[in-house]
Order: structure tokens, then sequence, then C-alpha cells
């Protein structure tokens, strides 16, 4: 689910997991940011009383970002991106060698991959896909492309069987940046467990003291982080 709207609905449908996801991530999705979007969720179930469990997405793809996601309020993570860039996965050599060398800042949200594949997805929702020549002529400039999508759709077809990142699309989120070589899957799961508790377990070192006092004094308050 993208919003608090939607996990009211999931709730109310008794769902038994709820995944929270944030725009970061790639693929479809919405507007929320994974940060704030997860921990509000988390209060929502909490405050229904719900044994939901609650998954976090968007931009995880390390130890760091699992650990983060916890400490938000989720109760496991759903991996994407990451999990794309492994050897199991079928992807192409050459979307991989192009995810590998893009960063978070090479990706757009838009609608035109859909648009030109003549799949109808709802309105709200976008794809986050890393930016090529294909996204840059056409993304916002939808109209012009319906004109011709039935020219544009098999161009498109084409270069997807083919694996060709230049002229289809790499679907990737922001965490793109953080990704720089293609693993089997249990050594990608195993390094992100790792990594989470040991961060998990370094931020037991941390400790927010108020304005004024001394780290290790009894007082803790809202000012400045003491490591």
């Amino acid at each position: 689910m993208q919003s608090l709207r939607d996990a009211e609905r999931a709730l109310e449908c008794g769902a038994d997991v709820v995944v929270a996801q944030g725009s970061e991530a790639g693929g479809h999705g919405e507007k929320r940011g994974t940060i704030s979007l997860v921990p509000e969720v988390a209060d929502l179930i909490a405050k229904r009383g719900s044994d939901a469990v609650l998954c976090a997405a968007g931009g995880i793809v390390d130890g760091r970002g699992v650990a983060a996601a916890l400490m938000l309020g989720a109760e496991g993570v759903l991996v994407g991106s990451r999990l794309w860039a492994s050897q199991e996965a079928n992807v192409g050599p050459r979307m991989h060698h192009a995810a590998l060398a893009a960063t978070g800042d090479d990706t757009v949200r838009s609608r035109v991959m859909d648009l030109a594949r003549k799949l109808d997805w709802p309105p709200r929702y976008t794809e986050r896909v890393l930016r090529n020549a294909f996204t840059d002529r056409w993304h916002g400039r939808e109209s012009e492309l319906m004109a011709v999508a039935d020219v544009e759709a098999e161009k498109y077809r084409e270069a997807w069987i083919d694996g060709d990142p230049a002229r289809s699309n790499t679907s990737i989120g922001e965490g793109a940046g953080l990704i720089h070589d293609i693993e089997p899957v249990a050594n990608i799961i195993a390094k992100m467990t790792a990594d989470a508790s040991d961060y998990l377990l370094k931020g037991k070192k941390f400790a927010i003291v108020g304005e004024g006092e001394q780290p290790g004094s009894d007082s803790v308050g809202t000012g400045n982080l003491h490591r």
C-alpha cells in the first residue's frame, strides 16, 4: 500500500500483512516517502489493536535500511531492487550493468512506460525506472506519446525482449546508488541481516542528551545527539 488510506482499507479487510511502500521503491507506486509512511502506518496498526505484521519497502537495499525500518516500527522489510540485482533474478546482463552504473539521481517516476506498453495502470500510480533516451523523450509529453502509441509499443516490446536499457526501461528504485555488485540471493540476505544486527547493536551506544546536559547524565531530553 502507498498511503495511510490504503493501510486503513487493508486493516478493514482483515489483512495479516501490511506493506508500507515509499516512493523510493522501483516499479509502480505513489508519492509518500518511506521514512514518514512506515511509522504512520505502525501507529495506525497499534491504534486499531490489529495483529497485522507491518513490513517496510522502498529504498531498503542494505543493513542500514533494514535497521532503520525496524526502528521506524516495521517488523520486517520487503526488498525489491537489491534482489532484482542478484544472480538468480531473471534480468538481462545489460539491464544489470545499467543499474550498477547508476545512482538514485538517475531514476524517475513516470507513466510513459505504461503508456508505451498499453498497460492500463490507475492514474494515481507511476513507475520508478532508470532514466534513458525513451523517458527523456516522452516524459511530460504523454499526449504526444499516445498519438503514436501503436508504433512506440512495438518498438518498446522489441527492446524489452532484447534487454536493451537504452530503448526500454530498467525498473529499479532510488537505492540503485547503493548497489555495487550482482551476488547470489543467499549472500545478499545474509549480509543485510548481519549488518542490520550490527547497526542496531551500535545504536545502543547513542544517547539523546538534553541541552545543557552532559553525555552519561541521568537526564535525557531532546537536544543534541552524542556518541
